[in-house]
């Protein structure tokens, strides 16, 4: 195994690993969207805010003082002071970037009339892209550069500085200092030679020949999270940051830097809000704002305990993170990070299917070989061994599945992702009018992806999270790479012999079960089983004879749902161990049991009633698959039943009202059929058929599941048995006995379907077969909604091992003809 890290030591990364022990098994790859706070540092702020009283800025000295200090201390970070730089205090980076478009002045003070233009790079954030629609308010010129321009130009510059009266308007140049869709780090010594006017020549190709007098805003959020902004050597006139990118807390602040000698071209703030001003009269159009920029231009009442929070973010920061590097904090932060995302660069560049065929496709502007140019991002997509390209969304399910956190699509940056996809305007529109949108799961269109997987590293990761993404990827996707030494699961270095035994043995029960029970009157396709899951997400609770439709599916089923104390459905996705959950409805007793090993059962009435110990409340916090629920707790027996089972503390259990509304959304019928506490639709309906092929078709040996524990992974409601695999996906109905179901589609299907229903263990299979056999599309089993009885049959019960008849574009065709 190679070293912990290449800056840091054995030692100081068990120091920080320690503040970080939350995360347990799970693999933290996602800086570049949120850093994580370490957990001394909650301990630090609570005992300073439980010790001391801050109060409101405007009224108190004190607190105005300290954050008087936070200014400085920011300053300090990037190498900088008050005399130089000033610190306006914002929301966050898009504020920040919003203030500044907002207050610009683009005309020169000599001739108003003679205005600059804004002018970006297409691969900034969404956020300075959106500064355009403001920028065209002003009546200014909105001009866009591509990377490779904007590249050129500075490289190649022939600075034409002319005196300051031929200058004509303020110009606003916004870009990144580091892409957030790659790590790639724009140049920042090249202040001076933009200035100087060497983006003055592409200027005047878009607009006829101009000069005018150059300002820098940097948008410096994904920059400053792992590297050092030194305001000593580069100078820019604005900067915009989070402070939650750095620290991981707090979130909902970020900071405007502004150069002392730029501030009078923000002159031209329209709003003042409360502590802006010196004074303002109510009945005549007449104030005076303040003259220190931040008193200025900070509305309101600022986040003070936030701010003042961000005392004991740096002094942790500082005392966790040695100074290895150049005497820095972060500078050491920055080499850290460099090294662990070069490592999966280089291991992901050289990953080949056993054919031969890369497995990787890279989205970077740099080899890895200079830190000057490249952050800890690391953006791909993943081909399979056929060549065709693994959607994004099917690998997020994979990932989480190993406990591994990253980020999917084009991370609010489509210049970046348009370029490197090769996509053009005229086809991002064709995307949108196929139904794609930004932040969806359509990864792919046509075979081609319709964004990327970023990986970003941050201090607290080891070349261990580096080599628990490689064994992901090889387990699920690159199969023949799995036996590399790096990897820590070598399933493949075993004797054979066990192995085809153990296949055998497989074979041999699936031959076992590859015949159709023989009933009397039983037509060739059976309903075989009926199961209702009382509780979401936990154990189903299986059907001898028959079952009662209600008008949200089944009685019971999916009638209660566990939340955590923030009111948030728990489901197996964050606690596989509810699946060991067990409930049992008893009609005779109407009640419900819930069982689970090692505990004692415990019993809750049917019958809905309100009394003190069960509260009707409406659950604000509360949603399943958006949709607010109304429910009904059901008491604090149950609750600690149920929080000792999962050993999660503070669970509550909750039943839906039984006047709660929600219903199925998108039905191309007009309908609006009620559902109960389940995703999408009434019923799920699975055919054993296809589970026995899709069986035949896993081949990891580690894999045991025979037929039935498969089939219960999928938790359908309706297991029906046949002789033909993977019918039921072209049914347009289908008839149950004497009840008759529209079909509404096939099934999503996510890392639940990797849990394992009696134990709660996760596997890999069978969401990678399923992957490779579908083409990368996860479905598996259709959903139904109740349409009535036929026959003339008003009865409301199903029974099993009634014949099903499945119905092709609306005409009767029995798979026994």
């Amino acid at each position: 195994m190679i070293s912990l890290s290449k800056v840091l030591n054995y030692d100081q990364m068990l120091d920080i690993s320690k503040e970080f022990s939350r995360l347990r098994e799970r693999c933290y790859l996602e800086n570049a969207g949120a850093a994580l706070y370490p957990a001394s540092l909650l301990q630090k702020i609570n005992e300073d805010f439980t010790n001391n009283v801050y109060m409101n800025p405007h009224s108190d000295k004190y607190t105005k003082d300290c954050i008087e200090q936070i200014r400085c201390l920011i300053l300090k970070h990037f190498n900088t002071d008050p005399s130089n730089y000033s610190v306006i205090f914002t929301s966050g980076t898009t504020q920040s970037l919003k203030l500044v478009i907002e207050s610009f002045q683009f005309s020169s003070e000599e001739v108003e009339l003679n205005q600059g233009s804004f002018v970006y790079l297409r691969d900034n954030h969404t956020s300075v892209i959106g500064l355009r629609e403001i920028a065209k308010e002003k009546n200014v010129n909105v001009i866009h550069i591509s990377q490779e321009e904007f590249l050129k130009s500075i490289k190649n510059s022939v600075t034409s500085l002319k005196a300051s009266s031929d200058r004509k308007g303020n110009s606003l140049l916004v870009y990144p200092a580091q892409n957030n869709f790659n790590g790639y780090k724009y140049p920042l010594d090249c202040i001076d030679k933009i200035k100087n006017g060497c983006l003055n020549s592409y200027l005047k190709k878009q607009l006829c020949g101009t000069s005018c007098n150059w300002y820098i805003l940097i948008d410096a959020a994904s920059y400053v999270s792992t590297n050092k902004l030194d305001l000593s050597k580069t100078q820019p006139d604005f900067v915009c940051l989070s402070f939650y990118k750095i620290f991981g807390y707090p979130t909902g602040l970020g900071a405007l830097i502004v150069k002392n000698k730029s501030i009078p071209v923000l002159n031209g703030k329209k709003y003042f809000g409360g502590g802006t001003v010196d004074i303002v009269l109510s009945s005549e159009d007449f104030h005076i704002k303040r003259e220190t920029i931040c008193e200025r231009y900070e509305d309101g009442t600022v986040s003070f305990l936030s701010i003042l929070a961000l005392k004991h973010c740096f002094d942790t920061l500082y005392s966790l993170i040695p100074k290895i590097v150049n005497n820095d904090v972060m500078e050491t932060i920055s080499h850290h990070t460099f090294y662990l995302a070069q490592d999966f660069y280089n291991q992901l560049k050289i990953l080949t299917h056993e054919n031969g065929n890369k497995a990787g496709h890279l989205y970077m502007d740099s080899d890895f070989t200079d830190i000057s140019k490249q952050g800890s991002i690391v953006t791909f997509n993943l081909k399979r061994k056929n060549g065709l390209f693994v959607g994004y969304a099917e690998f997020q399910h994979m990932a989480d599945l190993f406990n591994i956190s990253v980020r999917t699509g084009c991370f609010c940056n489509s210049g970046t992702c348009q370029r490197h996809l090769n996509v053009s305007n005229k086809s991002m529109k064709a995307m949108y009018n196929a139904g794609h949108k930004c932040g969806d799961d359509i990864d792919l269109l046509k075979g081609k992806p319709t964004g990327a997987i970023r990986v970003s590293f941050g201090y607290y990761n080891t070349f261990r999270d580096v080599d628990k993404l490689i064994n992901m990827i090889c387990k699920c996707f690159v199969k023949i790479q799995i036996e590399k030494p790096i990897r820590t699961l070598n399933i493949y270095k075993s004797s054979q012999t066990p192995i085809i035994e153990k296949q055998l043995e497989n074979i041999c029960k699936l031959n076992e079960e590859c015949y159709s029970i023989t009933y009397t009157g039983v037509a060739d396709i059976t309903l075989m089983e009926i199961a209702i899951f009382p509780i979401k997400s936990c154990g189903a609770f299986k059907i001898n004879r028959h079952w009662k439709i209600g008008p949200k599916g089944f009685q019971f089923d999916r009638e209660w749902m566990v939340v955590k104390d923030n009111g948030v459905c728990l489901t197996q996705k964050q606690c596989p161990q509810m699946c060991t959950v067990c409930p049992e409805i008893n009609l005779e007793r109407q009640s419900m049991m819930l069982h689970c090993q090692g505990m004692p059962s415990i019993s809750i009435p049917l019958e809905q009633i309100s009394t003190n110990e069960y509260k009707e409340s409406s659950l604000c916090h509360s949603k399943v698959c958006t949709d607010i629920i109304k429910g009904t707790d059901c008491g604090d027996a149950v609750a600690d039943w149920i929080s000792n089972a999962l050993g999660i503390a503070f669970l509550r259990l909750i039943r839906q009202s039984s006047n709660d509304t929600r219903s199925q959304k998108k039905k191309n019928d007009g309908s609006n059929k009620l559902l109960s506490l389940s995703n999408q639709a009434q019923f799920l309906l699975v055919n054993k058929a296809t589970v026995k092929w899709l069986r035949n078709k896993i081949d990891d040996p580690l894999f045991t599941d025979d037929i039935d524990s498969l089939t219960d992974r999928f938790r359908g409601n309706l297991i029906i048995d046949m002789a033909q695999e993977l019918a039921e996906k072209e049914w347009q109905k289908v008839i149950i006995g004497d009840h008759l179901f529209n079909i509404d589609g096939q099934c999503p299907r996510c890392q639940m379907v990797c849990i394992d229903q009696k134990t709660g263990q996760k596997t890999v299979e069978p969401l990678r077969t399923i992957s490779e056999q579908f083409a990368g599309k996860l479905r598996f089993g259709i959903y139904l909604s109740y349409a009535g009885t036929v026959n003339g049959s008003k009865s409301s019960i199903l029974k099993r091992y009634a014949q099903v008849v499945p119905i092709y574009n609306d005409v009767s065709n029995n798979t026994s003809r």
